[in-house]
């Protein structure tokens, strides 16, 4: 009998294993994705001291009940148009349970009733993760909410039917193709091994990204594409045509919410409502990582150990959402989302909890007869909570910030 190699013990072992050369997109979704390798496989902390990054599900309660209000809107609307056997919710990519939590307990304390109706599941690759996601929703697990979890997208809808999918910050890390487009042909970006680390080398259109640059402008032509980038190079994303299709396959009928940063490019046919936002900024590259909430600009480096990302082409997404019958119904900046569901007020509110409770603080600690003696912890906790929630809630609102950066878009499919 034959024996067998032995598993890879890195990234760079991979990628020789397959030839000493990927491309890009390639590399990206083994140091993300791989078994045991891949940065989202083997985490099990992404946020806060520990972590590489932040999100709006960990950092502004807000932004829970307000996605969760849209979320438990499009479920009524589902419901009340067919009769569904067990109807689901799906998560993709949970993150560290943030998002789940938020919207299970919004349900649990304003809409027990759907308990018995709906359930709850989470696409997540990560066994680390999946374990910080059931310690984040256990409370509402044991109090009867059906939760669970799947690897891959079949299998987290296994025995449901989902009406509502759900991504926030998923679709940023799908593999991407870079291309430049300046001279007299195409170059597409390859990863290969440069002993003893990895590098970076141009070469041939691969025929995936070949593929996807025809369907987005009709032509291969350098000189037509160029007048589309601020750099020259395209970022492209085949892998948005094969989530919509799984997403059509899994949901006969629904809808497909997505938030993330990216803009909606320019260089695709507008089809249905126009949105204000369309074609504000030039294709770029934009692929970074993250590490220890620091951005680094070499996604080479760390393989397997730092998250990756680009912004993401919603132009694309609305393209290849059409093709399978999900039609785009609202396209967004975060912030305008956010103030129609009240982020206005919900930031007075904590500006004046934070300057109340300031006051009552230093009337507490004026009035203590020890002059070391401890101020109640109500008195020191909840301004500086309401004080944080309000600045995070602030960025989030500032469209020259994060509330521009990130976009919401829900597709639906009848």
């Amino acid at each position: 009998m034959a024996s067998q190699s032995p598993a890879p013990s890195s990234v760079i072992e991979v990628i020789a294993a397959e030839g000493g050369q990927v491309t890009f997109a390639r590399f990206m979704e083994i140091a993300l994705t791989h078994p045991g390798l891949g940065y989202y496989s083997r985490a099990d902390r992404l946020l806060r001291h520990g972590g590489d990054f932040s999100t709006a599900p960990a950092i502004s309660p807000f932004f829970n009940q307000t996605l969760a209000r849209l979320v438990t809107e499009l479920v009524d609307a589902s419901l009340a148009a067919a009769t569904i056997d067990r109807p689901s919710v799906v998560e993709l990519g949970g993150g560290e349970g943030h998002l789940a939590e938020g919207i299970l307990r919004y349900w649990h304390n304003e809409r027990p009733e759907l308990r018995e109706k709906i359930a709850y599941r989470v696409l997540e690759v990560g066994a680390g993760l999946q374990r910080r996601q059931a310690a984040a929703v256990e409370e509402l697990a044991a109090a009867g909410w059906d939760i669970g979890w799947g690897a891959d997208l079949d299998e987290a809808c296994a025995g449901t039917r989902p009406v509502v999918i759900v991504g926030n910050e998923f679709v940023d890390a799908m593999p991407v193709h870079l291309v430049a487009v300046g001279g007299d042909g195409l170059r597409e970006a390859y990863v290969q091994l440069t002993p003893p680390s990895l590098g970076q080398a141009w070469g041939e259109l691969s025929a995936a990204a070949a593929a996807e640059i025809e369907l987005l402008f009709g032509t291969l032509d350098p000189r037509r594409l160029s007048a589309l980038t601020e750099d020259g190079i395209l970022e492209i994303f085949p892998g948005l045509g094969g989530l919509t299709r799984m997403v059509a396959t899994v949901m006969p009928s629904g809808s497909f919410v997505n938030i993330d940063y990216g803009e909606w490019f320019p260089g695709l046919p507008q089809v249905g409502e126009r949105w204000g936002l369309e074609g504000r900024t030039k294709r770029r590259r934009t692929i970074r990582g993250y590490f220890k909430h620091q951005m680094v600009l070499d996604p080479l480096a760390r393989a397997g150990r730092q998250d990756l990302t680009a912004d993401v082409d919603f132009a694309a997404l609305d393209l290849h959402g059409r093709q399978v019958g999900l039609e785009t119904v609202l396209f967004t900046t975060l912030a305008a989302f956010l103030r129609g569901g009240g982020a206005e007020g919900e930031l007075q509110a904590l500006r004046a909890a934070a300057a109340t409770a300031t006051a009552s603080a230093e009337t507490v600690a004026a009035a203590a007869t020890p002059p070391d003696a401890a101020v109640p912890a109500a008195a020191t906790a909840d301004p500086l909570e309401a004080d944080r929630q309000a600045t995070v809630l602030q960025n989030l609102l500032d469209e020259r910030d994060l509330g521009g950066a990130f976009k919401l878009m829900v597709q639906v499919k009848e």
